[in-house]
């Protein structure tokens, strides 16, 4: 009786029951969702959909009700199992991974992996009837990976040279991104149940459990380094920042963020970085970046057309808009946010919004065609849960579940349905704030913007 009645309060024994039946609901279309691509029982979209309602479920539940130890427990074992039903299944929705343990494969062959393209004469010894037949753009592509992502490829591959093993070390290091936001929630007297919003998210089930990207790899160094920022280490700040641009380049847009005024060392020790890692590869000279120029024009950058704020204009005023003013429009823009991060800088944790703004809009001007490139958002959604920010990430996941993730018109549409959506929260945000005469930011201590929380942090970073 005494547990009933417990339940009924909305005891912390309530609260892990629930949790345990989203979690386990889950777990099961994580179970199932590596084989619906194919079969379409359910069908995959209905997988990602249905996910997604128990994540934000989960989420609501964390935030309103009680918990107690074993809420975390709870946590990141549904985490675990989740992922490990994706690493454990081939990758269906990307190809990239193979290309992955080919680079590990050649660089313990003794060769440069920017030297040669795969179908190069020079690697048929290394080619085989599993990783090779599987490597997207293996007759004209060099790889496009940077130096950091290729000494994870060669480490990870001297363990093991497979599929599922990459995705394994993958999750091993999503752990360490966990592990790392526990010691900034404790810094910030944030419970550490919030977890949830990260580990949890169908985006990273997907994304690096079931398809491996590297981008995983990227959040923990990111992840390392607002760590490292909320202590005032200046130079592990610039080592993690720059070992995440390493691995995607994409996280040098948010130097800025994390820059602390009269602390030159923090750009100094990135820059270096950077370059050692290049200067690792640099036998191949101009050739270390790989077939990112190529990869620019495949994807529609130089022309233009994979931009969905100029295809939208284009659209709209039935002319055809310069690709040129639009990137130099989109390039002010972001400066001019930039130097309002910079300005905030001196701002006890208010580069971690200033962060998350960053990588927010550079992917609203970039309008990326593939969903991982929305991973870099989740991390820091997990600190600061600004609402825009989240219903890019959260929507983008199930819309690139559907056929509407195809290239060509279906693709602008996904694209109406994402953006206009974030546009509408922002408007509401910004009206909202606007209303009740206060900041974009809200003054709660989720947002970090709180006076107590301020003065909690700052404390926290002496101990």
């Amino acid at each position: 009786m005494a547990r009933l009645e417990s339940l009924h309060k909305g005891s912390p024994l309530a609260t892990n029951v629930a949790l345990l039946l989203f979690g386990l609901i889950a777990v099961e279309f994580c179970r199932t969702g590596v084989n619906e691509f194919h079969h379409f029982v359910f069908g995959f979209s209905e997988s990602v959909f249905a996910q997604i309602a128990v994540y934000l479920g989960a989420v609501s539940l964390i935030e309103r009700c009680p918990t107690n130890k074993w809420t975390l427990h709870i946590i990141l074992a549904v985490a675990l199992i989740a992922r490990l039903f994706c690493v454990l299944a081939p990758p269906f929705l990307s190809t990239d991974i193979y290309r992955y343990v080919w680079d590990g494969k050649v660089q313990a062959a003794g060769i440069n992996p920017f030297r040669y393209i795969p179908a190069d004469s020079h690697l048929a010894f290394l080619r085989d009837g599993s990783i090779y037949p599987n490597i997207n753009r293996a007759d004209y592509a060099h790889t496009i990976y940077p130096p950091g992502a290729q000494l994870l490829f060669f480490a990870i591959t001297r363990i093991s040279a497979t599929v599922p093993f990459l995705k394994l070390a993958l999750v091993g290091l999503e752990a360490v991104t966990c592990l790392v936001l526990l010691r900034i929630f404790k810094l910030l007297n944030l419970k550490p149940e919030r977890v949830v919003i990260y580990a949890w998210h169908p985006l990273c089930f997907w994304e690096i459990a079931s398809s491996g990207h590297i981008d995983g790899a990227a959040l923990t160094f990111l992840t390392l380094a607002i760590y490292a920022r909320l202590k005032n280490y200046s130079a592990a700040t610039g080592v993690w920042v720059g070992a995440a641009t390493l691995i995607k380049l994409y996280p040098a847009a948010l130097l800025p963020a994390f820059f602390q005024r009269s602390k030159w060392s923090m750009p100094a020790i990135f820059a270096a970085s950077v370059a050692i890692g290049y200067a690792c590869y640099s036998s191949v000279g101009n050739a270390v970046f790989g077939y990112l120029p190529g990869y620019a024009r495949e994807e529609g950058i130089e022309s233009g057309n994979r931009f969905f704020l100029l295809t939208l204009a284009d659209h709209g005023l039935h002319t055809a808009a310069s690709p040129t003013v639009y990137v130099a429009s989109c390039v002010v823009i972001m400066a001019a946010i930039c130097i309002w991060a910079l300005r905030r800088g001196s701002q006890p944790c208010a580069f971690i919004f200033s962060a998350l703004l960053i990588a927010t809009m550079l992917n609203v001007f970039y309008s990326p065609h593939y969903p991982w490139y929305f991973l870099w958002l989740v991390p820091y959604l997990a600190i600061v849960p600004w609402r825009p920010a989240f219903y890019l990430a959260t929507v983008a996941t199930y819309l690139f579940a559907t056929n509407l993730g195809a290239p060509g018109e279906p693709m602008y549409h996904l694209n109406v349905l994402l953006y206009s959506g974030f546009a509408f929260m922002l408007g509401y945000e910004v009206c909202a704030r606007v209303a009740r005469g206060s900041r974009l930011i809200a003054d709660r201590p989720a947002a970090l913007e709180s006076p107590a929380l301020i003065g909690t942090t700052a404390n926290a970073r002496n101990v």
